[in-house]
């Protein structure tokens, strides 16, 4: 095979296996390097968040809410209610949430969570939040109002409620007497804090005489996340050189009777317990739609409950069924006044039945932490550097892409089953340095050996079989000039009478009927993973076994002419429509050792092999003409192949330029479905033949005739009877040596 002169061949990148496996593997690390950087802005972070949103909704309803939660809100219908029954206008008086938390103590509640900021209503002057300086008529006037808000803070400790504190950096409310009122009931004092834990300089408190009577304080704020979802509850925080608990926590502490501790990563309240990631929080594991989730008691009927119990009346047996031992998160929801946040669930979702979520996860530890920040990143390196290295070492090329996309899938497996089991991890980051290092390995091959290659395809394409082509890709030595000793198998086909009918033909018709001819020769021989070595007018020289190796080279040597004399046939409308009375194609097949290999100068060169297999190989080929036959395999194809083909012996031939005679053989058939004549025909053969060596013409007649009869038109049988008659005639001596010496190459 001889490629283009003027397509000189690009520099192969010569690599060892190994050399590709680093090279891909550290293509790969830089791949997650930059992965890792990107999963560090905000654009990474969210396509993170977004991946845990799907989960977080997958398992929503996991668990139902726990019953013993209860979420109380004061909405716009309790307003009109209150408004057409007892003709209060809103805000309320004290003196109601004095009658409502009364009616919680009596229902004997575990706590109550007040999800609400007292800031102003029910100061006294002693707290007042105001830097404008009070007239003695509005201290007096503050003073009386306060005294509201104690009788509200005393029926707030009895129901055993909590109230909200608001962490911020720019505080308005945070004045001595409201400081020393909370002092004692932050409720954090077995809580080491947080390595991460968040801080803030300053907090907006209740005013004095309801933190007087509450039994803990806990922060409401939420931190959303950079696409202001809030995904996170964070159960401690800093307030200056405090440490505040949030206001679930507080009230878990509240309703179990139990101080808050933190140890080993986890923040425990009696039997609860709850893992934390380093700033003090965990992913909220929301339990289901804002308003279909926890029981919901209306304010109004809670006002109206507590109406019917007035002093020594029973509590209303509804009351009991639902207020009774539960816990209650108490918050206002009116219009103009929403507390909504954005959640992983989408819609509307009230903050009061966030905080009730958030007490439900703590009660049952179900709120969920990542994973180690070392699993992420060996994840992400070893899926960068495992798709680099698979590109650039795989031949294949669907190969790779295909390895990536299971271990993606495999990788969101293993995210989903670690995320049942509360742990969280990275998906997004590993699955973008999978992909972008399988397009980087891709860019590499395709600036280093996919130019070399898309050379060789086009300058070999139409020579080698696939298999070879990708062998040569993978080691590019094969096409350094100079040749090799291998064991191959060489096979040669020549058209019959070529000369003759190539003076006939027009040189049009000559061209196309070659071209076809020589398209089908070559597919048969690639169907077979042979090499064409060389065209040569009308012959065609092809190699099994070299440069891919193939223990069956000889069987595949032997199948690729039967093909090719299957295939002429269908070239039959052809040759007729250009006036051609035949086409008939010789074929000669030889199997052992030769020198292969680009044998030519730097400029041009042929792919070529030599050796006395070759030139028997040839000569085996014109050897067809003498003893009538189309395909001729020399001894040691025949000793290689015998197992699986159909043979009969010639004799032992002498050919031009040999000084001893070889066996040669015609092939017949492949033995396996070979037709029951074609078995019968070659046996009756052989007996004609061994007749003839044991100078028994009588019976070598006999057998001839039964050969003949089972195959008839048998260009060797003539052969054969020619031969017989000469034994007879005394033309030749007998018993015949079986030796057959050839004057002309054919």
């Amino acid at each position: 095979m001889t490629p283009p002169a003027s397509n000189r061949a690009p520099r192969p990148l010569s690599l060892t296996p190994a050399t590709r496996l680093l090279v891909g593997a550290a293509l790969g690390l830089v791949v997650a390097a930059l992965a890792f950087g990107l999963r560090r802005t905000s654009l990474g972070e969210t396509l993170e968040l977004r991946l845990v949103d799907v989960r977080t909704r997958a398992f929503a309803d996991d668990r139902p809410a726990d019953p013993s939660i209860v979420v109380c809100t004061i909405e716009d219908p309790d307003v009109l209610a209150v408004k057409r029954d007892l003709q209060l206008d809103w805000p309320w008086p004290l003196d109601v949430n004095e009658a409502l938390f009364g009616l919680f103590a009596k229902a004997k509640v575990k706590a109550v969570l007040v999800d609400v900021l007292h800031l102003d209503r029910g100061q006294g002057s002693d707290d007042y939040a105001s830097s404008i300086p009070l007239t003695e008529m509005q201290r007096q006037t503050l003073d009386i109002e306060s005294s509201t808000a104690e009788a509200y803070g005393a029926a707030l400790g009895k129901a055993r409620g909590v109230v909200a504190l608001e962490l911020s950096p720019t505080p308005s409310y945070e004045v001595p007497a409201r400081v020393a009122a909370v002092a004692g009931k932050l409720g954090a004092g077995g809580v080491t804090p947080p390595p991460a834990m968040r801080r803030e300089v300053g907090a907006n408190l209740p005013v004095r005489r309801v933190a007087d009577g509450a039994r803990l304080l806990g922060f409401v704020n939420t931190v959303p996340d950079v696409d202001g979802v809030v995904r996170r509850a964070h159960l401690v925080r800093g307030w200056g050189d405090r440490t505040v608990l949030s206001l679930p926590l507080a009230g878990l502490s509240v309703a179990l009777d139990a101080p808050v501790r933190t140890e080993d990563g986890a923040v425990v309240v009696g039997p609860v317990r709850q893992r934390v990631d380093a700033d003090g929080s965990f992913l909220v594991d929301f339990r289901g739609p804002s308003r279909a989730t926890y029981t919901r008691v209306p304010a109004s009927k809670v006002l109206e409950w507590a109406q019917k119990s007035g002093g020594d009346a029973p509590l209303p047996e509804d009351a009991r069924a639902h207020l009774e031992g539960k816990i209650v998160v108490w918050g206002v929801n009116l219009a103009g006044a929403k507390d909504l946040i954005a959640t992983p669930l989408g819609g509307d979702f009230e903050g009061p039945v966030y905080q009730a979520t958030v007490v439900d996860d703590l009660l049952h530890g179900d709120g969920r932490v990542r994973v180690p920040a070392g699993v992420d990143l060996a994840v992400l390196a070893l899926l960068g550097a495992g798709a680099g290295a698979l590109t650039v070492r795989a031949k294949r090329r669907w190969l790779p892409l295909a390895a990536v996309l299971v271990a993606i899938g495999a990788l969101f497996a293993v995210g989903w089953w670690t995320f049942a089991g509360g742990r969280v991890m990275d998906l997004g980051a590993p699955t973008t340095a999978a992909l972008v290092a399988w397009a980087a390995g891709t860019l590499f091959l395709l600036f280093t050996e996919g130019r070399y290659n898309k050379w060789l395809e086009g300058a070999f394409g139409l020579y080698l079989a696939p298999s070879v082509i990708e062998a040569l890709k993978g080691n590019p030595s094969l096409l350094a000039l100079g040749g090799a000793r291998r064991d191959i198998t060489v096979l040669f086909s020549d058209v019959a009478g070529f000369s003759s009918f190539s003076r006939q033909l027009g040189p049009e018709n000559l061209v196309r009927l070659l071209n076809e001819y020589l398209t089908s020769h070559g597919e048969a021989i690639h169907a077979e993973g042979g090499t064409i070595s060389k065209f040569i007018g009308d012959a065609v020289m092809a190699v099994y076994g070299d440069p891919v190796p193939q223990p069956d080279q000889a069987v595949r040597a032997c199948r690729t002419a039967l093909d090719v004399q299957r295939r002429v046939p269908t070239l039959r409308p052809l040759w007729e429509s250009m006036g051609l009375a035949s086409f008939a194609v010789r074929i000669g097949v030889n199997s052992g050792p030769a020198v292969v290999g680009n044998m030519g100068s730097r400029q041009r060169f042929d792919y070529t092999s030599m050796g006395e297999i070759v030139n028997l190989s040839s000569r085996l080929e014109g050897a067809n003409k003498y003893f009538g036959t189309k395909i001729l395999i020399g001894p040691s194809t025949f000793e290689q192949a015998r197992d699986a083909i159909l043979a009969k012996q010639i004799g032992r031939v002498v050919v031009v330029g040999w000084d001893t005679p070889e066996p040669v053989y015609e092939l017949v058939a492949m033995r396996d479905g070979a037709p029951a004549d074609f078995v019968a025909h070659v046996a009756a053969w052989d007996r004609a033949t061994a007749a003839m060596r044991a100078g028994e013409l009588a019976t070598a007649d006999a057998a001839l005739l039964d050969a003949e009869r089972l195959l008839p038109g048998d260009g060797a049988c003539a052969w054969l009877r020619k031969l017989l008659s000469s034994l007879r005639s005394g033309a030749e001596p007998t018993p015949w040596s079986g030796i057959i010496k050839l004057e002309g190459k054919g």
